[in-house]
């Protein structure tokens, strides 16, 4: 089983709101109606994206996070995308993540430690994505920018294109690939972000260790560790999600 703590808050975060999505809505148009409806500045935060998709990588992302959830049914979230807000149009705004099939092939992923610049037009889909979360983080963009850079400079610290060859055998079924979750090993995307905002001063999964970080880890911290991150006049994670996708069949 994978090693993660529970949180004890009696109840989900408040300020963590179910969303639904309007008929035939684009994830752009709804990230743009959750961002609004939250009052919040484009250049205030940064945020992270949490998506949930229907494809076979997804599907065996999901899957694989199941040893993170109590129930061990799949996760309703497969990656993880961090944005730096700067005003403007949220397509413009930069935005990383270390995608396991990324649209433009890996190329040489050394150089910057497998981080991508993401481009959020390319999970506008609601169809292929159908679960979305935006969650805002507390803190100020520029150290986050910053993070960022360092960590695409300090391989050594921690490595993800190791995380990208191990997952990739998961994926792709090949050989007898297991599941790297359960030898500790997170999610490429979700532990970038985690490493960056820890090392801006936030820590985000307060229930498992940052080199085993997935999209549900950050999606039970976001739910459940708003007491934890709210102690000494902090402040939690707050944003809206909508996941109506679930890859459990109902009995019968």
């Amino acid at each position: 089983m994978l090693e993660i703590r529970s949180s004890p808050a009696a109840a989900p975060n408040p300020n963590l709101v179910s969303q639904p999505r309007a008929r035939n809505q684009t994830n752009l148009a709804w990230l743009e109606r959750a961002l609004k409806g939250k009052g919040k500045k484009g250049g205030s935060s940064p945020l992270l994206v949490l998506l949930g998709g229907t494809d076979p990588v997804s599907f065996r992302l999901r899957v694989a996070q199941s040893h993170a959830r109590h129930d061990l049914t799949p996760s309703p979230w497969s990656h993880v995308v961090l944005v730096e807000p700067a005003g403007g149009e949220l397509t413009s705004a930069p935005a990383w993540e270390i995608a396991l099939d990324p649209a433009g092939g890996f190329g040489y992923p050394p150089p910057t430690n497998g981080v991508q610049r993401a481009d959020l037009r390319r999970y506008e889909d609601a169809g292929r994505f159908p679960n979305l979360a935006v969650l805002h983080v507390p803190l100020e963009v520029a150290p986050v920018r910053d993070a960022v850079q360092r960590f695409m400079r300090q391989r050594a610290a921690m490595d993800t294109v190791e995380l990208v060859t191990r997952w990739l055998p998961y994926v792709w079924g090949a050989g007898r690939a297991t599941n790297p979750l359960l030898d500790g090993f997170g999610l490429p995307s979700a532990v970038m972000a985690e490493v960056v905002l820890g090392a801006a001063g936030f820590e985000l999964t307060p229930g498992i260790a940052s080199s085993a970080s997935c999209p549900e880890a950050i999606w039970q911290a976001a739910r459940w560790w708003h007491e934890y991150h709210g102690r000494e006049d902090g402040t939690p994670l707050t944003g809206a999600y909508t996941s109506e996708h679930s890859l459990c069949v109902a009995p019968g």
